[in-house]
């Protein structure tokens, strides 16, 4: 039974000990005689000191006593917790020293500027043992402002802070010059993986505005860079069809765009087509 204690009694009259325990109010929960003049009795963990209290006052001689169940996993949970300690603190400490900067690689194609990459991350505090760097938008830039570097990302596993450096092949084009408006209207979506933001969402803007400039900027210094970026301008239509209804409406959609934004009004002529439209603009990305 879990929580109890097993109490080996020897006495001329050792049997008689399971009648005196039992008129004292305390359950045998099992007795045994392995030997004559010799009883192991069980018996609930709660009621050990009101045992031996009974027993050690009526001469009779406790020989073994042994924990079993609950009661035994408890004392080895006691002698364990030092131990138990010591690994959670140890698990605790391996965990830490995950999160912070044991080592730092540089791979990828661009991996002959790792020379320039650790001094970039070691002016913006990332050393051994400074925490893995959370935002990594100024380091990225950073690296990008490299000649012919393309692409930059960041990795941290097992204290190991992983930065990927590609550049562009040498036949590649260095620049491809800004991304421009391609209607006049409102910026409605701006995306922007490299080059330079001119405009933002809620942003007015004509047709041929640059709206992503073909550079980076660190401190004082500018270099030039392809863009990757993309733009959805909104701007307002109004087109009257000589048509039916639904006739004029998916010549509409064709004219400005199944994302277009459209209401129909009938007139003399036929129905005009009104409400808003997008137009996208993109420089390396589909």
């Amino acid at each position: 039974m879990l929580g109890s204690i097993e109490i080996t009694v020897e006495s001329l009259s050792a049997h008689r000990a399971v009648e005196k325990l039992a008129r004292a109010g305390v359950a045998v929960l099992a007795a045994r005689c392995p030997e004559k003049n010799t009883v192991v009795l069980r018996i609930a963990g709660r009621d050990s000191r009101k045992t031996f209290a009974i027993l050690r006052g009526s001469c009779y001689n406790i020989k073994n006593v042994r924990k079993i169940g609950l009661s035994r996993l408890a004392d080895a949970a006691k002698r364990c917790v030092g131990l138990i300690a010591g690994a959670a603190l140890m698990l605790a400490l391996v965990a830490f020293a995950q999160s912070r900067v044991l080592k730092v690689e540089i791979v990828g194609n661009g991996a002959y500027y790792e020379r320039d990459v650790r001094e970039i991350l070691t002016a913006e505090g990332v050393r051994f043992f400074s925490a893995a760097p959370k935002e990594t938008g100024l380091l990225t830039a950073k690296i990008l402002s490299l000649p012919r570097v393309e692409f930059c990302s960041f990795a941290m596993k097992g204290g190991v802070l992983t930065v990927e450096v590609r550049c562009a092949q040498e036949s590649a084009p260095l620049a491809s010059g800004p991304l421009s408006a391609p209607v006049s209207g409102v910026v409605e979506e701006l995306v922007v993986v490299r080059g330079t933001p001119l405009a933002a969402p809620g942003d007015e803007v004509a047709a041929g505005d640059a709206v992503v400039g073909d550079y980076l900027t660190v401190g004082e210094r500018q270099t030039r860079v392809a863009v990757i970026a993309k733009v959805t301008v909104r701007y307002p239509v109004s087109r009257e069809y000589a048509l039916s209804e639904q006739a004029a409406r998916a010549q509409a959609y064709l004219d400005f765009g199944s994302a277009a934004e459209l209401h129909m009004t009938k007139t003399e002529r036929g129905w005009l087509a009104e409400g808003t439209a997008f137009s996208t603009a993109a420089l390396g990305l589909d």
